[in-house]
Parts: structure tokens; C-alpha cells; sequence
């Protein structure tokens, strides 16, 4: 849980640990980050995948690190959650998060990064 004071501001997550897919061949698995049970839209989602075409017999663990900020969160309390799905049009496989090793989040509250509309005069 984190407690967003203000309004205009974005969060800023990031996640660092070992993730891994096994025994399985043209296999994809997606880890992602959730805002109140809902994907960030705005900029866009926070994800990483990991995809494994001949690993039948492998086991690729490896650390990785997903990053990104989100707009338009509302103030107040928010559950941050990190989860791992299928990746879409890929055959699904088995994952693990964190293994044998220290996962880490870092939650930051910043400026709200969202485009403002800028007028430029061009010389005739």
C-alpha cells in the first residue's frame, strides 16, 4: 500500500529480482504492474516478458528489471501490485519471481510527465 497525497503528481515503480520460464518450447510469460487491481493505461502499460522458443529443457533464470511511470492515479491509498500472466497469442509456461534471491519495488511519487501543449511561431 502507498499513499498518494496529491493529484498532479505520477508514480514512478520499479522492480528488480530474478524471474524465470521452464520446461517449455515457444513459451512466453509477462510480468506487470497493477494501480487498484487495474493495469496503468496512461502513458501506457508496465511490463516486462520473458519468452523462450526451445527450453524443454532449460531453465532461464535470470535478474531482470522492469521500469515505468503512471498518470492519473487518484490521491489517496494505493495497493501497488506486481503479477505475471500469459503473454497474448503465445503459448503459456511455468514462471517463478524471485527465486533464491532478493526481489526489490521502489515506489517514487514525481510531477505528472503528461505532454503539455506548446505553441512554437515559425518565421514567415
Amino acid at each position: 500500500m502507498f499513499t498518494k497525497n496529491f493529484t498532479d503528481t505520477a508514480l514512478h515503480v520499479a522492480w528488480t529480482g530474478a524471474l524465470t520460464i521452464y520446461k517449455c518450447i515457444n513459451c512466453c510469460k509477462r510480468w506487470y504492474f497493477t494501480f487498484n487491481g487495474a493495469e496503468c493505461s496512461a502513458p501506457l502499460p508496465i511490463d516486462g516478458v520473458v519468452y523462450m522458443w526451445q527450453g524443454n529443457t532449460q531453465n532461464l533464470i535470470r535478474v531482470r528489471h522492469i521500469e515505468g511511470h503512471c498518470n492519473n492515479i487518484h490521491k489517496g491509498k494505493v495497493r501497488v501490485g506486481f503479477w505475471v500472466g500469459n503473454c497474448r497469442g503465445e503459448r503459456p509456461g511455468n514462471a517463478y519471481t524471485g527465486w533464491k534471491s532478493v526481489s526489490r519495488i521502489f515506489i517514487k511519487r514525481f510531477l505528472n510527465l503528461r505532454p503539455k501543449s506548446r505553441t512554437k511561431t515559425i518565421p514567415a
